[in-house]
């Protein structure tokens, strides 16, 4: 092949590159991202009404108490993670306080109180909760 016709070429992939890249970013362009919200705040998520009452650090626990309401569902608040940095994210683990009600079922009708643990001392993190493909994001950096 002559040097001119492999030019053309990459210059014709580069083109398709960046025709294929200007349509993926008008594809995400949509996806909105909740506004993160403070600890107090509550946020509606796939019918499920979840407030973030208090964030409690214990020994090497993060102790996050919630109240959630809207859906009667076994597992109902066990979709919650806890995003401490470089792309970790931990799930729900059992209180090592045995006194501390464990985050499960919830209900349409009545308020649940629960307090969900995370086995972690790092102070900085994102509390998110998903449902329905729905997500809402609690800011608990601030937390003491």
């Amino acid at each position: 092949m002559k040097t001119r016709t492999l030019l053309l070429l990459a210059v014709g992939c580069g083109l398709v590159i960046l025709v294929a890249g200007g349509i993926k970013l008008l594809f995400i362009a949509d996806d909105k991202v909740p506004p993160h919200l403070a600890v107090g705040q509550s946020a509606t998520v796939g019918e499920m009404v979840v407030r973030v009452a208090s964030v409690n650090r214990t020994g090497d626990q993060t102790i996050v108490d919630i109240t959630i309401s809207g859906v009667d569902d076994t597992d109902g608040a066990t979709t919650f993670f806890y995003g401490v940095g470089a792309a970790k994210e931990l799930r729900p683990v059992v209180p090592e306080d045995r006194a501390v009600p464990e985050c499960g079922a919830t209900r349409a009708a009545a308020v649940t109180t629960c307090a969900l643990a995370f086995d972690t001392s790092v102070a900085a993190g994102v509390l998110r909760y998903e449902r329905g493909g729905e997500k809402a994001f609690w800011d608990i950096v601030s937390a003491p």
